[in-house]
């Protein structure tokens, strides 16, 4: 056997390797996934006029739509599953309606990820926000602490682990436009993530630590409901 035609095989084989080390697309939050997939932190009393925040359809979930009155708990879907290592789409867009407490605000939601503790509408966990003209910035929530990388090249630390338990980094620019948005987040364990909107890069973290000192390498995954119309769709999520 030649030498170059063994080169060729050892490189398919690395290839394939790592070809095969990424899992398909799925979505995390599929249509009867609920316990057993993902689980929702607020479910109103069955004798209420409403039952859930969320109605979760085959590729998509649609947020306080079926809602009645004017005021609207929070609350959030988290994956049964951890993750470490992935690439997360989805696509969102606002509907009409606000509610109260936040009738006067910007509409808000947001993907948390490295989801730790307590199951929470807010659990410790850092977050690619999705609200009205600020989709992209971070929020890093209850204990973790990051390092932001800024578009100059030039670092900083965002600390949650103090007494601020919510600390935020805007992001870059602003690539939102009206109708539907689409985010990326790309996420290395505890090394990086970069969040991206309409394909723009806007946010770029690493360095994860929770409260402790310790590496915060994984957790659970979430997509939230804060007082506004909402739909997400083409949910999606590879692990690497």
């Amino acid at each position: 056997m030649s030498r170059q035609f063994s080169l060729l095989i050892l490189f398919i084989a690395i290839y394939l390797n790592g070809f095969s080390q990424t899992s398909a697309w799925h979505n995390p939050f599929p249509k009867n996934g609920l316990n057993e997939s993902y689980s929702a932190t607020f479910k109103a009393e069955s004798a209420s006029k409403n039952t859930y925040l969320f109605k979760v359809k085959k590729n998509r979930v649609c947020v306080l739509y079926d809602w009645k009155g004017n005021k609207a708990p929070f609350g959030l879907l988290t994956s049964t599953k951890k993750y470490s290592s992935f690439n997360l789409e989805l696509e969102y867009k606002w509907g009409k309606r606000k509610f109260e407490p936040r009738l006067e605000q910007k509409r808000d939601a947001g993907i948390l990820f490295h989801v730790h503790g307590n199951i929470l509408v807010w659990p410790s966990s850092l977050e690619c926000q999705i609200q009205e003209n600020d989709t992209g910035d971070l929020w890093v929530i209850k204990g973790p602490k990051v390092t932001v990388k800024n578009t100059d090249a030039s670092t900083k630390l965002v600390d949650a682990s103090g007494k601020k338990k919510y600390v935020s980094s805007v992001k870059y620019a602003n690539h939102e436009k009206k109708g539907w948005n689409k985010v990326r987040v790309e996420v290395r364990a505890n090394s990086s993530a970069k969040f991206y909107v309409n394909g723009n890069l806007v946010n770029e973290i690493t360095n994860f630590f929770d409260a402790e000192g310790n590496a915060l390498s994984n957790g659970y995954i979430g997509i939230q409901a804060e007082g506004a119309e909402l739909t997400y769709k083409n949910i999606r999520i590879q692990e690497l």
